[in-house]
C-alpha cells in the first residue's frame, strides 16, 4: 500500500522536474546587440560613435534565479516529504528537501542563464572611454568603428 501512495507523488515530482527544465530554458536571457525587449519598441535611443580599442571575453552570469529557487524548493519539498514513516519524519524531510531543492534550483537557474560575452573598451569621438559588455552574438575587432547605442535595454555595440 505504501508503494501505491508514493507512486503518484513520484510521478508528480517527475512532472514538476520536467516543467522546471522547460521553465528555466525559457528564462535564458539574450544579451546581444540583435535583441530588443518589448519595452524598447517605439523608444528612442541615443547613438554614440567611437572605435573599439580592446576586447576581452567574459562570462555573463545572473546573480540569482528566483524561478529556479522556487521550483527547486517545491520539487525538493515534494521529494523530501516522501522520506520517513511518520508525519514528523515526512515534515522534516519536506523542509530539508525544500532547502536543498531551493539551493540546487537556484544554481541550475543561474547555469541556464550563463552565457559567453565580450567586454568592449570603446574610445568615443568626444575622447571619453567606456567599457560595454554584451553577449557574444557578434565579435567586433579592435580598431573597428562602432555605434554604441544607449536605449531602454541598456547599451548595445554594433559595427558602423
Amino acid at each position: 500500500m505504501a508503494m501505491t501512495s508514493r507512486a503518484p507523488a513520484q510521478k508528480m515530482a517527475a512532472g514538476a522536474l520536467a516543467a522546471l527544465t522547460l521553465m528555466l530554458a525559457g528564462c535564458a536571457n539574450s544579451y546581444g546587440p540583435g535583441t530588443a525587449s518589448p519595452g524598447a519598441v517605439g523608444q528612442a535611443s541615443t547613438v554614440y560613435t567611437g572605435v573599439v580599442t580592446s576586447v576581452r571575453e567574459v562570462t555573463i552570469r545572473s546573480d540569482n534565479s528566483i524561478i529556479g529557487t522556487a521550483a527547486g524548493a517545491v520539487l525538493g519539498g515534494i521529494a523530501g516529504s516522501e522520506l520517513g514513516g511518520g508525519s514528523k519524519a515526512n515534515t522534516a524531510g519536506a523542509i530539508g528537501g525544500a532547502v536543498i531543492g531551493g539551493i540546487a534550483g537556484n544554481e541550475a537557474g543561474k547555469a541556464v542563464g550563463t552565457r559567453r560575452g565580450f567586454a568592449y573598451i570603446i574610445r568615443f569621438d568626444n575622447g571619453e572611454v567606456r567599457e560595454i559588455v554584451q553577449g557574444a552574438d557578434i565579435y567586433i575587432q579592435p580598431g573597428t568603428p562602432v555605434n554604441a547605442i544607449a536605449g531602454a535595454d541598456g547599451w548595445r555595440v554594433v559595427p558602423r
